[in-house]
């Protein structure tokens, strides 16, 4: 599922350890594992109105994006999860409405906003 790395756009390095508000899920609490192709990433962490990927946990669901560019444009909301889903570039198990509120919420903004090199 992963894009050959040499021909993608760079993302900031830092991107996995970014964390902070994210006005459209403040009222969300959610643990949901996230994974490029078969590799995970780690757990995203809602809580507060504030968003961070944790190392490892309990999760309510998982999203498994076909590439790094394709979870990065989820998390910073430039990517419409379900337009990716009806693409086959995302594949989502568990509770599948928190997870879709989650990331529609992400769209209102987020720390990984702008990360994404497009298209």
């Amino acid at each position: 599922m992963s894009a050959n790395p040499s021909s993608a756009p760079a993302i900031a390095a830092d991107w996995v350890s970014r964390s902070g508000p994210a006005e459209g899920v403040t009222n969300l609490t959610a643990r949901i594992r996230l994974q490029v192709g078969e590799e995970p990433v780690g757990v995203l962490q809602v809580a507060g109105g504030a968003v961070a990927i944790g190392s490892d946990g309990e999760a309510a669901g998982s999203v498994r994006a076909d590439t790094l560019q394709t979870l990065v444009g989820l998390l910073g909301g430039e990517v419409h999860p379900i337009v990716a889903r009806l693409q086959n570039r995302v594949r989502v198990d568990g509770d599948v409405p928190l997870i879709l509120r989650v990331f529609l919420g992400l769209q209102a903004g987020s720390p990984w906003s702008g990360l994404a090199p497009r298209k």
